[in-house]
């Protein structure tokens, strides 16, 4: 029976893909990741010395063999909340790369990340495109858009992934896991009286001109266009115990009682757009942060806390990946027959 025994982490990141793929019991044989600090995070939770490294300029002759090949690669060149250059984008490299990279060492599983809007960009063309790329090689490729609400994690985060098996192993059918129709509300994730992330005084004042006990006119500034009134609000959301989520078109208000939305955070003044919760008064803290995007509230942040948020911003859901991965386990044991596609929490 095939197994798969060890993979390798491009685009690692904070680590999303390894912390998954390790609590199967894979091994991780070689990692990737340009930016220094998220390499800082990376060693201090796996006990390791790496240094960042361009995958565009490594050489896959040189890279261990491995099972399993993983990559949250760059969304910027195709996110809805980017300039959208697709592969006119200077990161857009690393897609070329990581196909490079395939068809040099073989590995028997692909597994790929990106944002939703990589399955529709170019009308479609980039995603099939890349499929075809990858099938050229000798693969049988699938890909699907999840929904980590469904996956235990208090986040709507829509991502595409992309998973591709081997010829050889002989899988013509796959079914990614559909996830559970129960999902998390943020209250249950929330970490009462840790205060360790302040809002300023003027955020105190648009909160009791939010929550009705200030008027416009007795706040000590001018409130732009945008800060004047509640851009949206959930229905029967309670505002004195709620998430108010700043964005660049105005202000949010967000039901703790249900999953929150996707965890995008522009950083402005010492976290100045980190969701705030109302109840009380004060900024998300890194461990609900931690908790929103399906990390262990141990997990290790050697960097600035502006470093950490954009951090956990940019990286997979652990769980998530964790249920796909453990899907293409039972497909490979199981053989090429019609997969579950009920998912159990795991």
């Amino acid at each position: 029976m095939t197994q798969l025994n060890t993979f390798t982490d491009f685009c690692a990141g904070i680590g999303g893909f390894r912390v998954a793929l390790e609590s199967l019991g894979l091994t991780c044989v070689f990692s990737s990741e340009i930016n220094d600090d998220s390499v800082k995070t990376y060693n201090s939770n796996f006990n390791e010395e790496n240094i960042s490294s361009d995958l565009t300029k490594l050489n896959p002759r040189k890279i261990p063999d491995f099972d399993v090949i993983c990559a949250g690669f760059p969304c910027q060149p195709f996110s809805i909340a980017g300039k959208r250059l697709g592969l006119e984008d200077e990161r857009s490299g690393v897609l070329s790369s990581l196909i490079s990279i395939i068809k040099i060492k073989k590995p028997k599983i692909v597994f790929l990340e990106n944002v939703k809007n990589f399955e529709n960009f170019g009308g479609g063309s980039l995603l099939e495109s890349t499929k075809q790329s990858i099938e050229s090689m000798g693969y049988k490729v699938f890909h699907s858009v999840l929904d980590s609400s469904g996956f235990n994690v208090p986040q709507v985060r829509k991502r595409l992934f992309i998973v591709a098996f081997r010829r050889d192993l002989e899988i013509n059918n796959f079914k990614f896991p559909v996830g559970s129709s129960k999902v998390i509300p943020f209250r249950n994730i929330i970490n009462n009286g840790d205060y360790s992330i302040p809002i300023t005084k003027k955020w105190e004042e648009y909160l009791d001109y939010y929550t009705g006990k200030k008027r416009v006119d007795q706040l000590s500034f001018q409130p732009p266009k945008t800060r004047v009134s509640i851009e949206r609000a959930d229905k029967n959301v309670n505002l004195n115990d709620c998430i108010f989520q700043m964005r660049s078109s105005g202000v949010r208000a967000l039901s703790v009682d249900k999953p929150l939305p996707t965890l995008a955070v522009s950083i402005s003044g010492g976290g100045a757009m980190i969701p705030i919760y109302s109840k009380e008064r004060r900024h998300l803290n890194l461990i609900e942060l931690k908790r929103l995007m399906g990390f262990p509230d141990n997990y290790l942040f050697p960097v600035s806390r502006t470093s950490a948020i954009k951090q956990l911003a940019n990286a997979v859901c652990p769980p998530v990946i964790e249920a796909i991965m453990s899907k293409v386990i039972k497909t490979i044991k199981d053989g090429d027959e019609e997969p579950d596609q009920k998912y159990l929490p795991l």
